[in-house]
């Protein structure tokens, strides 16, 4: 929850270092139409050679590059899911992909100002996601940072990641006039994520290292799921709690900065915030392949803040946090 325009890193809303349906359902119509696919395929090549009555175990010239187009498609629809996946961020279960695959993409980004704003701005949302390094245990985004997965073992997936954590200046709400800027960060955290599809459940821990330190825990879990097989979604809820240090930086207000600001027409009174729950929310995400390696993207945020420390900052204009962005992206 960090408090600027990039994407979150773990859930807490877009303006932040940027959360059930029927999946089962939607699993069950994507095996589907692969049948189907894989059905059609074979009658027509059955009719292209004429060769209804061709015995079985008799390889046709054809039988291949039909095999071959299917795992095209397999794969495809893989990195598709991966990718809504972790444009919701929550939790870190992509299904895994054969090579090194990606995404980049560029959209607009409306949401509040930051954690408690009642302002609206817009801002670009870049967006990059590269899924494939090392046998898939190295991932980079622009949501969850570079991260390794030490831990792949069944359903379990487990690691580390190293990220940039947003911060905010006094001009991004009058609010905010006469307090000091908070600048970017390094944040480096550590995830454990349990799946059983289409259901996924994660921990998280992360650390804003710097001068303005502090450290979050969030427990979150999504669901995903594909009306369409170039249509993929994903469904997300989150909560997260931040101990006194992170609550001090983005909801406390020191006595001086108090009458600073006071000083400069923004009534403010000192607070202290300690450790506690600061956000809960759901999360919506999805990827529309409109092309071979073209698609659109979006994301709805909506989170609400629930933890009486950032409730009751003075900064806290409004508790309701929602935040959407939509794009479009190219897939490699």
């Amino acid at each position: 929850m960090t408090h600027s325009t990039q994407p979150r890193a773990c859930g807490s809303q877009l303006t932040s270092t940027p959360r059930f349906g029927a999946r089962v359902y939607a699993g069950c119509l994507l095996v589907m139409l692969w049948c189907a696919g894989v059905g059609v395929a074979q009658e027509t090549l059955s009719g292209e050679t004429g060769s209804s009555d061709t015995p079985s175990g008799v390889t046709q010239p054809g039988d291949t590059q039909s095999t071959e187009e299917v795992s095209v498609v397999t794969q495809r629809q893989t990195q598709l899911n991966s990718e809504a996946l972790s444009i919701s961020d929550t939790p870190d279960a992509e299904p895994h992909v054969n090579g090194i695959s990606g995404v980049a993409g560029l959209g607009a980004l409306v949401g509040p100002a930051y954690d408690g704003s009642k302002k609206t701005r817009t801002s670009p949302y870049p967006y990059v996601d590269i899924h494939g390094f090392l046998n898939d245990h190295v991932y980079l985004s622009s949501v969850r940072g570079i991260g390794v997965n030490l831990l792949d073992l069944d359903h379990f997936r487990g690691g580390f990641a190293l990220n940039y954590a947003g911060g905010r200046t006094s001009k991004d709400d009058p609010h905010l006039n006469g307090l000091p800027d908070i600048s970017g960060a390094a944040q480096v955290g550590g995830f454990l994520t349990y799946s059983i599809k289409p259901v996924a459940f994660e921990a998280r821990v992360r650390r804003r290292l710097g001068s303005t330190a502090g450290t979050q825990v969030e427990l979150g879990a999504s669901v995903s799921a594909a009306p369409v097989p170039r249509f993929h979604l994903s469904l997300g809820v989150s909560a997260a709690w931040a101990d006194a240090s992170y609550q001090k930086t983005f909801f406390g207000v020191t006595p001086a900065e108090a009458a600073e600001a006071t000083a400069l027409g923004n009534p403010l009174t000192p607070y202290t915030p300690k450790a506690g729950l600061t956000t809960a929310g759901v999360t919506a995400a999805g990827v529309y392949q409109i092309g071979k390696h073209w698609g659109l993207i979006g994301r709805l945020e909506l989170q609400d803040l629930v933890g009486k420390q950032a409730k009751d900052s003075p900064l806290t204009q409004r508790n309701f946090q929602p935040a959407v962005a939509f794009g479009a992206a190219y897939q490699f």
